[in-house]
């Protein structure tokens, strides 16, 4: 589409016409150079030619009709827990700032609302990880709103930074704490632990596994590299635990749970109160003595990251410590 130009007293102007749908449009201002008139021109086309492609697309709408076109949303695509944690952070936020206008939203309003939470959880001892999930949320939300509804460009949450958080080194149990442990279990959670030992499995990865997942020398593992993502597998070697076992391939290795067992949590409860000394464990911590284990035993740190399916070599150094 051309752009033209017109000669005033004192310079050279450019403003653009074009036809769209049968009708005329023309530049409300003028402009300095054909760049900026040819700019111009190509936003107000996509602008309407967006709205003859979408024409439910609105241009500002109130927050709680944003936020129940996102719930619903998250209801079809994501996990019911997924869907109660959005909801109850974005009802939160609608309660704190009314049923405004989104574009009325601005950055400030939910910074504002952030770091008063987060002073809240502090004033209770919590960490930050509830208000960085919070910021999570409110991005996603407002991204929603522009991507679907048209809504103003700007998100509010472009800039907010997440707050910091002091980390502390997981908690990795000696062989013989391992050991007292499974003496207080049954053969399944013996089973489960030693997989998780032996492979340096999440949780989540065991529970999923199925007889379909064996190989010949080898298991397919399946995680989600982030919260809802796809589920991506990686290979490990078969560990020592499965020798002599057979499974069906419909049939799932660790049946007995459906979600994380509660077992391991229950028994170092039980096990403290005969002996004080005894220091709480999650199943993380036995994927955290996996990799500082192959690290003792001089496993390149690449290889290390394959094995534990991480991403980048910083998250899987967070993992290593020196064991005695």
């Amino acid at each position: 589409m051309p752009q033209y130009y017109r000669k005033l007293s004192k310079s050279v102007k450019w403003y653009y016409k074009f036809s769209f749908d049968g009708n005329t449009y023309f530049s409300q201002c003028i402009y300095l150079s054909k760049t900026e008139a040819k700019r111009a021109e190509t936003d107000k086309y996509k602008e309407l030619d967006e709205k003859r492609r979408f024409p439910n697309l609105k241009e500002d709408m109130k927050l709680s009709a944003l936020i129940n076109s996102r719930l619903d949303e998250i209801k079809t695509k994501k996990s019911h827990s997924y869907y109660k944690d959005n909801k109850k952070y974005l009802n939160e936020l609608l309660d704190y700032l009314g049923d405004v206008w989104v574009n009325e939203i601005t950055r400030a309003d939910i910074n504002r609302f952030i770091n008063l939470s987060a002073q809240k959880l502090k004033d209770k001892g919590r960490k930050n990880y509830t208000p960085n999930a919070m910021i999570r949320v409110y991005k996603a939300l407002f991204n929603f709103g522009i991507d679907n509804f048209n809504l103003n460009g700007i998100n509010p949450c472009k800039g907010i930074k997440f707050l910091s958080i002091d980390k502390k080194l997981k908690y990795i149990p000696s062989d013989s704490e391992i050991e007292a442990l499974k003496s207080k279990c049954d053969k399944e959670q013996i089973f489960l632990i030693d997989f998780l030992m032996q492979t340096g499995a999440r949780i989540n990865e065991a529970i999923r596994l199925s007889g379909k997942d064996l190989l010949d020398s080898s298991i397919v593992l399946y995680t989600r590299k982030s919260k809802n993502s796809n589920l991506t597998p990686r290979k490990v070697p078969i560990p020592e635990c499965f020798k002599g076992k057979n499974f069906n391939k419909d049939q799932k290795i660790f049946g007995r749970w459906t979600q994380l067992p509660k077992f391991l949590n229950h028994k170092l409860m039980e096990m403290k109160q005969s002996d004080p000394t005894i220091r709480p464990w999650g199943f993380h911590s036995l994927r955290h003595r996996y990799a500082s284990l192959l690290s003792k035993n001089g496993t390149p740190l690449y290889e290390i990251m394959q094995k534990l399916g991480h991403s980048n070599l910083s998250t899987t150094q967070l993992y290593l410590q020196l064991l005695p």
